[in-house]
């Protein structure tokens, strides 16, 4: 794997945006208020959304359903109240010398 960013690589990722089999996974990662990483929940999308919209006092909502090998998660880091980090991963048939899913934060 090279060191190069795939984030600055244009074409490539225009070939992974017009990719028709696309796999999309996601990273989960339930923080706490300082921003540290507590828990991850990783698997594959199967339906979901993401909206942003700067007027609303509830910036930024997000719904996923998908299906992760293997869970074991405290209840408590997912409550209501938590924040999170969303990372979108879409799996790379394109170039070998990128890693094996394409990591979008």
């Amino acid at each position: 794997m090279t060191n190069k960013n795939y984030l600055l690589d244009k074409e490539f990722l225009k070939q992974l945006d017009n990719d028709r089999n696309r796999v999309v996974s996601v990273k989960l990662i339930a923080m706490d208020f300082d921003e540290n990483p507590l828990e991850e929940i990783l698997g594959q999308v199967t339906s979901g959304s993401i909206n942003i919209d700067g007027t609303s006092a509830v910036r930024r909502t997000c719904s996923l359903s998908l299906v992760a090998n293997e869970l074991n998660i405290h209840e408590y880091y997912w409550g209501i109240k938590s924040k999170f980090k969303v990372y979108i991963g879409l799996k790379n048939r394109i170039n070998e010398d990128y890693p094996e899913i394409i990591w979008f934060n």
